[in-house]
């Protein structure tokens, strides 16, 4: 039994081809009804504003009507504003979404909720896919409608996630990445009293995380620094992960973000990946909060949060859970409760940037084709004789992209960039 369809976070590639073609998208659309619905019941479907999500969302529809599944479409909204709709309306049984999340516009993706907002396991992922290579039978005809009032409903959740909150006049900027936030971040922190500079707002099919967004701070920064601004605020294509941006044009990542939660909330403990910095780690150490650390992917640090117990979990590329409030990654959920907890502390972002002393770390994508590269002997005997040199106070990490084809490597070193950099061309040469 294989999940070979899906990657980190649902089924993801180039639009226009397969799976992600028109006869892919149908017959994903079929077995997600299969598995998910009885004649007669309902799914939610959303997309991204990429040019390709439309066409995909058509397709999928057609699929799902295909097996007596009636489709409400809720039209362009952020990830996570999908799997809260779906978790809180009790006549939606799924949600889909169309989106590829953080990369460029050619690329597209599916992913898909259960009836309580939560991402697929891998086992039912294998049963999903299972289902899509064989194919699921005609089961009645199901019906269309369209509901985009729906998404009024997750702005209302947003902003009364704040429990009150008033940033009085707070200036701060936010880059939506011309992506499925556009215009609802804006919206979201000028009724909680904020004063908004609005980035990247503007999607036109193509332009979604094109030198912007969490991807690419480089003119939020700019433009936080040369205003004279608070905060800055950046969302990826579907708002499931945000980056943010101080006073002094330093980016503040996951790390930062999961570490000024944990502690402004007294918590015990956080779950993160195996990518986050080791420098976070021993910040979090020196304030008695533990780190459990797991596989890259946010529905693996959901199921660190299920087995810990723990009440905060994310990724340093900025996917922050707040199990409490939604199932999934949250990049603006995530940016009210920093809004809250910097208030609440008096201290500003660039403070609290300066409590987590990060260690160097170099990331490198290489193009790869051919994942058994990444086990060949050369590469695990070399990370193995860097490991033992660094001993205690570095890491190498080298693993497979989950939704594009690439290795993605990552090193850190104590001391030098220079040091992190030359291991890391090594690493380049022997999986390449």
């Amino acid at each position: 039994m294989s999940r070979a369809l899906f990657g980190t976070d649902g089924v993801r590639g180039l639009a226009g081809q397969y799976p992600l073609d028109t006869d892919g998208a149908i017959k994903i659309g079929r077995a997600v009804g299969a598995l998910f619905a009885s004649e007669g019941q309902s799914i939610v479907i959303a997309g991204d504003p990429r040019e390709s999500s439309a066409g995909l969302i058509e397709s999928l529809t057609q699929g799902l009507i295909a097996v007596g599944v009636n489709v409400v479409n809720i039209g362009v909204i952020p990830t996570p504003g999908l799997a809260y709709i779906t978790r809180e309306h009790d006549n939606f049984v799924a949600g889909v979404m169309v989106t590829a999340s953080h990369n460029p516009y050619q690329y597209n993706g599916v992913k898909v909720f259960d009836a309580k907002g939560d991402k697929l396991s891998d086992n039912t992922e294998v049963r999903l896919n299972s289902l899509i290579e064989d194919g699921a039978p005609d089961r009645g005809h199901g019906e269309v409608s369209y509901n985009n009032d729906l998404i009024k409903t997750y702005e209302d959740f947003l902003v009364g996630s704040a429990q009150g909150l008033d940033l009085g006049g707070l200036s701060i900027a936010i880059d939506t990445a011309n992506g499925a936030a556009s215009g609802l971040a804006g919206r979201v922190f000028s009724q909680l009293g904020a004063k908004v500079t609005a980035l990247s707002y503007a999607p036109n099919g193509k332009n979604i995380n094109d030198k912007c967004g969490a991807t690419d701070t480089t003119t939020l920064q700019e433009a936080v620094v040369k205003n004279q601004l608070a905060i800055g605020i950046a969302f990826d294509g579907d708002a499931d992960r945000l980056m943010l941006v101080d006073q002094q044009g330093r980016q503040f990542n996951g790390d930062h973000i999961l570490y000024l939660l944990a502690v402004s909330g007294d918590l015990k403990g956080v779950v993160a990946t195996v990518m986050s910095n080791l420098g976070f780690e021993k910040a979090l150490d020196l304030r008695g909060i533990k780190l459990d650390r797991v596989n890259v992917g946010d529905r693996y640090v959901l199921d660190g949060l299920v087995n810990t117990g723990y009440k905060l979990g994310g990724e340093q590329s900025g996917h922050i859970i707040l199990p409490n409030l939604l199932a999934t990654g949250d990049g603006i959920l995530a940016a009210v409760q920093v809004a809250r907890a910097i208030v609440a502390s008096n201290k500003s972002l660039a403070q609290w940037y300066d409590e987590v002393p990060m260690l160097p770390q170099a990331l490198v994508n290489i193009a790869l084709t051919d994942k058994t590269r990444l086990d060949s002997p050369e590469v695990k005997s070399f990370i193995e004789e860097q490991t033992a040199a660094m001993a205690s106070a570095g890491r190498i990490l080298i693993r497979p992209s989950g939704t594009e084809p690439l290795a993605r490597v990552m090193v850190e070193a104590p001391n030098a960039q220079e040091i992190a950099n030359t291991v890391a061309k090594k690493l380049v040469e022997l999986v390449a």
